[in-house]
């Protein structure tokens, strides 16, 4: 069949391993295919950061508000949104993005028990605060994110060696130091982006989706369990 006689759609071109956006997305900002497990586990963290409304995604929806109020259409009006935000999101998560994927590199060239690494990584950044990028004291305002982030990328069998480093580094602070930290969400953002294979110069790219998800819906459409 020659190239003039192709029929082929828009719909057709889009391969059919990808079910949903976020699976498109994902593999567009990692170095393989998203899974659709890969995919709704990313669906529901861009949402939480969405439904945040700190930071950039404030700057985003602030600036499409204003738009609207002075009479552009809404396309227009995401469109300035997005182009008035910083070049630069998410600069904690791609911190802690690099940390991991150090540690992980690290673990994965030593032939010691796990404790015994983050034992030793621990002591040398002793005189940090935090000692790792990714953590926050134990006193810091509670958030339920974190611990829903492991449980459901457990539950959908996505969990991959960054998020298990996070833990097992979360569980020997105390041990080490005497004194306690505690993942953060961007901590447990970076260490999910770490497992699926997310660059980090694609993070501010994810942002912006976020921050077109908080324009989108309100926070009561996407609890937090």
């Amino acid at each position: 069949m020659g190239l003039g006689s192709s029929t082929m759609t828009q719909a057709d071109s889009v391969p059919a391993k990808f079910e949903t956006i976020t699976q498109l997305l994902g593999s567009a900002c990692s170095r393989r295919t998203f899974s659709q497990e890969e995919g709704d586990v990313l669906e529901w963290a861009l949402t939480q950061i969405a439904m945040d409304g700190s930071g950039p995604v404030t700057e985003v929806v602030s600036s499409y508000h204003s738009s609207l109020l002075a009479g552009a259409d809404w396309h227009a009006a995401v469109s300035a949104g997005l182009l008035q935000t910083p070049r630069e999101w998410g600069g904690e998560i791609r911190r802690a993005l690099s940390s991991f994927e150090l540690l992980r590199d690290e673990y994965a060239a030593c032939d010691v028990e796990v404790f015994r690494f983050a034992d030793g990584v621990i002591t040398q950044n002793a005189t940090q605060v935090p000692p790792l990028p990714g953590y926050v004291p134990v006193s810091a305002p509670k958030d339920l994110r974190p611990a829903r982030l492991l449980e459901l990328a457990d539950e959908l069998d996505v969990m991959g060696e960054g998020l298990e480093l996070a833990k097992v580094f979360q569980d020997r602070f105390s041990y080490v130091l005497k004194r306690d930290y505690k993942l953060s969400f961007h901590g447990a953002l970076a260490a999910l982006f770490c497992d699926l294979g997310i660059e980090s110069d694609k993070v501010p790219r994810l942002l912006s989706v976020a921050a077109l998800v908080s324009i989108i819906f309100k926070p009561e459409d996407s609890p937090l369990f």
